[in-house]
């Protein structure tokens, strides 16, 4: 039996994860796919070690930003994660947002293979690199806007990890690869994009400008900081936005993103809602607890 605590971003997955590895007396494992990456804390809203209590967190900070990641690497080790926990007779605990990735490791996603082809740069020789940049293009438009086409090297790894995320014909996206149950948190839209607001701005009180700024000094781009607070703040060290103008437009995406996340959720998972008290947030964990162990 493997438990999934999923939720919209800014609702409380963190705490209630806490809560649920110290009752079951396992380990957790994140579903976030900006977390992965060293340096972006503040922006990811990452646990801290103060925050984990001693709990072991699996998936966080294993990559620097420079490196590529995908949803075929996450279930790989994921699912790796998950038999070495219930090798050791541990309930394995996945918490997190990005639903593609948690739902690729619970159901039979068989990815082609992903080992960069190597074969691309030959296979491509006679193009050039506008041209070798459209065909990233057209096979994923988002990471196009993130590389310049005469970043050769780079749009051919990006065509390459498109490639590889792509799901073999002859899966059943439909068929479980364990028992599982999934908690879904929920909120009343407005007190949640009023929290998701406060937590912007409480970021950028934590020094999310000097963290992003970091990373744009270091002259990094690519997945890592397309995540939102970090290609918002980009467009302001370029002097296309006015720093008012890149916080509203990270309230507005995290809002969005809510909006999308609940969406995904309802429509690709059977999932226990369950709605956070924020006044007494134990009675949120026992009802979590309770659904758990019916």
């Amino acid at each position: 039996m493997i438990y999934v605590i999923v939720g919209p971003t800014g609702i409380g997955k963190t705490k209630l994860s806490i809560a649920l590895a110290e009752h079951f007396n396992t380990e957790i494992i994140s579903g976030d796919s900006v977390q992965v990456y060293k340096e972006l804390s503040i922006g990811s809203a990452k646990i801290s070690e103060k925050e984990m209590k001693g709990i072991p967190h699996h998936l966080i900070d294993i990559l620097e930003p420079t490196e590529d990641f995908s949803v075929a690497l996450f279930q790989k080790l994921v699912r790796g994660k998950i038999k070495e926990l219930e090798d050791n007779h541990k309930i394995p605990l996945i918490v997190g947002g990005t639903g593609l990735y948690i739902k690729s490791v619970l159901y039979n996603y068989n990815f082609e293979d992903t080992k960069r082809d190597n074969t691309l740069e030959l296979k491509y020789q006679e193009l050039s690199n506008e041209e070798v940049h459209k065909i990233l293009e057209e096979k994923d438009f988002k990471a196009s806007k993130n590389i310049h086409p005469n970043n050769r090297k780079r749009v051919l790894q990006a065509i390459s990890r498109s490639d590889s995320n792509k799901v073999s014909e002859n899966t059943s996206k439909d068929e479980k690869m364990y028992d599982f149950k999934i908690i879904g948190l929920t909120l009343e839209r407005e007190l949640l994009y009023q929290r998701i607001n406060k937590r912007v701005d409480k970021m950028i009180k934590k020094g999310l400008i000097k963290e992003v700024k970091t990373l744009y000094d270091k002259g990094i781009n690519g997945n890592s900081v397309s995540a939102i607070g970090y290609k918002e703040l980009y467009s302001y060290f370029d002097k296309k936005v006015t720093l008012d103008e890149a916080i509203d437009k990270i309230k507005q995406k995290s809002r969005n993103l809510a909006k999308k996340q609940f969406t995904f959720f309802n429509n690709q998972f059977d999932i226990n809602w369950l709605e956070v008290d924020l006044f007494d947030f134990d009675n949120t964990i026992k009802e979590a607890v309770k659904i758990l162990e019916e």
